[in-house]
């Protein structure tokens, strides 16, 4: 078998790489699965190792990687050697070929043989306007149906990473065979800049309470999310800090928002949430935000204690 990882989304490929070598050697090794980089390597010796019947095992997989040879810029008479090699191999020996970039010639005959024959995977990064045509077709593809607004809340939820939308979509296909908005809702976690908000939004408006409760929620999801909370809550508070800035200019909210490259609406919010504290308040909160971060990293407070504090003093 033969097969084509292609786009600029790599952590993608190499997730699918691992579950592509499950099914051609079960168990891959350094034995049974070969790995090539063709920016070091020659197309004589890749077409050397994918003749070469495996020894000692039922099937063998060869890996080459940085396949630039699949672009339209690639030496033709490269591809028709190589052509006729996975044309000619038997069912034993399996050739996965990572292209790290878009630019696969689909139209060469590499690229359709395998397309026909066994697959192409594209990892591409996708825009806003193509994510809820590639999730449908995602679920499509597993037999698994998948109500529209189901569809708008998970592409909400993975934020643009492929990764995690496979990994969220490939638990979703498992749990049930027609996927709700509440499926949704319950199965996947939303973004940590939501809940990073959610709770700056809580801290301005005095309602501490909500704050430390949305953080114990984040705690179940593991170090990972809390860890990215100092910072990202530091960014809440610099980006309202840059909106009072320029609103103290006399900037209105459509130039502001252009000056900050965002929409009106966040500038709104921004400027609704500034009237609960003063700029001095704010400057300390991020004063506070920086030493917290100092202090864990040097292993003077625990994480979770400093965090819960900083929410419960806040503002102080």
């Amino acid at each position: 078998m033969n097969y084509i990882l292609y786009g600029s989304q790599y952590i993608a490929i190499r997730r699918h790489l691992t579950k592509v070598l499950k099914e051609c050697v079960k168990e891959p090794d350094d034995f049974n699965t070969i790995k090539i980089d063709y920016s070091e390597s020659s197309i004589d010796e890749i077409i050397s190792e994918a003749s070469m019947m495996p020894l000692g095992y039922d099937t063998k997989a060869v890996v080459v990687d940085n396949a630039t040879f699949l672009t339209k810029e690639g030496k033709d008479e490269e591809k028709q050697k190589l052509l006729e090699c996975i044309k000619g191999n038997p069912d034993e020996i399996n050739c996965i070929f990572i292209l790290r970039s878009d630019k696969l010639d689909k139209n060469g005959e590499i690229a359709k043989y395998i397309d026909s024959v066994h697959g192409v995977f594209e990892f591409l990064d996708l825009t806003k306007e193509q994510w809820p045509e590639y999730v449908r077709k995602y679920f499509k593809k597993r037999e698994v149906e998948i109500e529209p607004d189901a569809v708008h809340e998970l592409v909400a939820r993975v934020d643009g990473d492929l990764t995690r939308f496979v990994n969220e979509a490939d638990k979703l296909c498992l749990y049930k065979d027609k996927i709700t908005l509440s499926d949704v809702l319950l199965m996947v976690a939303k973004p940590l800049e939501d809940d990073a908000f959610q709770m700056s939004n809580a801290l301005f408006k005095g309602d501490n309470a909500l704050a430390i409760s949305i953080y114990r929620d984040l705690k179940m999801l593991g170090a990972k999310a809390t860890d990215a909370l100092i910072p990202m809550l530091a960014t809440q508070f610099r980006f309202i800090a840059q909106v009072c800035y320029l609103d103290n200019r006399g900037l209105d909210k459509p130039q502001i928002a252009k000056e900050l490259g965002v929409s009106e609406g966040r500038v709104y919010m921004a400027m609704k949430n500034s009237r609960y504290l003063s700029r001095r308040q704010i400057a300390h909160a991020l004063d506070d935000l920086y030493n917290l971060d100092a202090q864990i990293k040097s292993g003077q407070i625990d994480r979770s204690y400093g965090l819960e504090l900083f929410l419960i003093n806040f503002p102080n």
